[in-house]
């Protein structure tokens, strides 16, 4: 239940003390030197089941009296803030927060919100620099009670430091959870140079997790730093043979491979591709059986597929095993074969041909097998393989090109399809990029694509020695309505069980903010516990092909072995 505990109220109330006694000296320190500008914190939005006002308010005085007392910035009253602008949802646009400056006669602005996610709480802002017109992003959560002021405090210092060039103390700075080594940024040209902050765990303020979930499943989650690329496509391996895996990321044009060291990661190479070119799929296989995996990159241009595969050396180092391949490239698992490499051809005025064939390598080239048993309407991305009811026969787990899941034998009967929408995707082959707004709403106009639908995951996640499913959901309105427009501002993670007629829910995340691209299982060796990694475009990054993006990784930790079959909650 949504409730501030007393120890919340006393620890605010301590703090708002502290804040009147030392206004004084804040006052004094501020009017010792000149000033750096006027600051106005607009009304915080509140997301969560019940009235959080007297939080984000408090939350707009603490980071108005820190900035004052530390930076020397004027503050604007809140009175005054809330009368002048009584609704901080009108503001639209760059011009908005302008005129919203000049009336207060602001030289900065925040604007911010506070979300109860579960058991925990995040508190995102934005500061607003009225003379440039520039807009600069912060974050940070508090996992229970006793974090709370930390969380306001280290956003505080965020600001004061990126926007005010105001450094912290040596005492008020944060360490992350894991930390690099100490010459790791000096020595590796591809490090990230500032990751954002860690995603609190999901299990203390408010009293519930961040899964609609069975008990147990997961006890919250990290992210990586943000990260700016247009992401398609997540995978791990250990390419160097150290016994540690990369994190393979793959954007449109390039292949990046990143070390890992807790949840920060670093770039240590990357392979691109011709201008010409689109990645729209990467997997992993060790298909010549030398022990170093192989990367598979599925790539085309606006009409057939170029597709490559390398072995990683170092840096922008590669084996190629295969260049130009005339095939859309995957590897996968099937039950009773193990890893294979199938591989689908383009038609001549369609993106994709009838028919999903073996292939292995054959010098530098691909050699095309035996044709794999799939139903004509199925293509190389769409699907799974697996034994659900333990009968040993396999089934096909697919979505269709409407968002739809669906069961079915090999040979094409269906045994059940979905009400609901899964997956949802904005990668696609064949068409082109860039058409605008007026050819996507144009429902009648064929665009000649084909979409990727998003991962199925094959994986015991119950623990009752059954395979099931794990799959995305992205929610959108407007893609169901129209065809040609792919949009998703946010989604969710779905574990599905096989119950003998249907695939039910064992449990889902809560809502992600953010357009799911591609997740990661990685089980411990009994299936007991696992990492599910997720890879999202962040809210508010472009939705044109021709910009890059902002992509971030979340790491959820899972306990399987508790995971029971409940009914989910809303």
């Amino acid at each position: 239940m949504f409730r501030l505990t007393t120890k919340i109220s006393d620890c605010l109330a301590i703090l708002f003390m502290t804040l009147f006694l030392l206004a004084p000296v804040a006052a004094n320190h501020a009017a010792a030197a000149e000033a750096p500008g006027r600051i106005a914190f607009l009304p915080f939005k509140s997301n969560g089941p019940k009235d959080m006002t007297y939080l984000t308010n408090g939350i707009r005085d603490m980071l108005g009296s820190r900035l004052a007392s530390e930076v020397g910035l004027t503050i604007i009253d809140r009175a005054t803030v809330d009368q002048t602008l009584p609704s901080p949802a009108q503001l639209k646009n760059v011009d908005d927060y302008r005129q919203a400056g000049k009336q207060l006669q602001a030289d900065y602005l925040v604007i911010g919100s506070l979300t109860a996610f579960g058991s925990s709480l995040s508190i995102d802002s934005k500061v607003f620099n009225v003379a440039q017109g520039s807009l600069q992003s912060f974050y940070a959560t508090a996992k229970n009670e006793d974090e709370i002021i930390l969380a306001i405090d280290k956003l505080a210092w965020d600001i004061s430091e990126k926007v005010f060039s105001h450094p912290r103390p040596a005492t008020a700075l944060v360490q992350p959870a894991t930390a690099p080594t100490q010459n790791s940024q000096a020595t590796n040209p591809y490090m990230s140079a500032h990751p954002d902050r860690t995603l609190a765990g999901r299990n203390g303020f408010y009293g519930a997790s961040p899964f609609i979930t069975p008990k147990g499943a997961t006890s919250g989650f990290t992210k990586s730093q943000n990260m700016r690329m247009s992401l398609q496509y997540i995978e791990k391996a250990d390419l160097n043979g150290d016994g540690v895996d990369e994190i393979i990321m793959a954007d449109r044009k390039s292949v990046q491979i990143f070390s890992r060291d807790g949840n920060r990661f670093a770039k240590v190479g990357q392979v691109t591709v011709a201008n010409r070119l689109r990645i729209h799929a990467v997997s992993i296989g060790d298909l010549n059986g030398n022990h170093k995996p192989e990367v598979y990159v599925s790539a085309a241009d606006y009409n057939a597929p170029n597709s490559f595969a390398f072995e990683w050396i170092e840096k922008d180092q590669v084996n190629y095993l295969v260049e130009d391949a005339p095939f859309y490239l995957r590897t996968m698992d099937i039950p009773g074969e193990g890893k294979v490499l199938l591989g689908q051809r383009a038609d001549i005025d369609y993106p994709v041909s009838p028919g999903i064939y073996r292939l292995a390598l054959a010098g530098n080239n691909l050699a095309q097998e035996s044709r794999f048993e799939m139903p004509a309407k199925v293509n190389l991305f769409d699907f799974a393989v697996a034994d659900l009811d333990g009968d040993k026969i396999n089934e096909i787990i697919a979505i269709d090109q409407y968002d739809r899941l669906q069961v079915m034998h090999a040979a094409g009967s269906i045994l059940w399809k979905s009400d609901d929408y899964y997956g949802g995707s904005t990668r696609f082959i064949g068409g082109r990029d860039g058409l605008g707004l007026a050819a996507e709403l144009d429902a009648d106009k064929d665009l000649n694509r084909v979409y990727i639908p998003s991962r199925i995951i094959v994986r015991d996640l119950n623990h009752d020695g059954l395979p099931d499913i794990l799959i995305n959901k992205n929610l959108s309105s407007a893609s169901r309505v129209f065809k040609n427009m792919k949009s998703y501002p946010a989604g969710e993670i779905h574990a599905l069980t096989w119950n003998g007629i249907a695939l039910a829910e064992l449990w889902r995340t809560q809502k992600i903010d953010g357009y799911i691209v591609d997740y990661l299982l990685s089980p411990n060796p009994d299936n007991t516990k696992a990492e599910l990694l997720v890879g999202i475009i962040l809210p508010g990054s472009s939705l044109s092909f021709l910009e890059e993006q902002n992509c971030t990784v979340l790491m959820y930790q899972l306990n399987l072995a508790k995971a029971e079959n409940t009914e989910p909650t809303n």
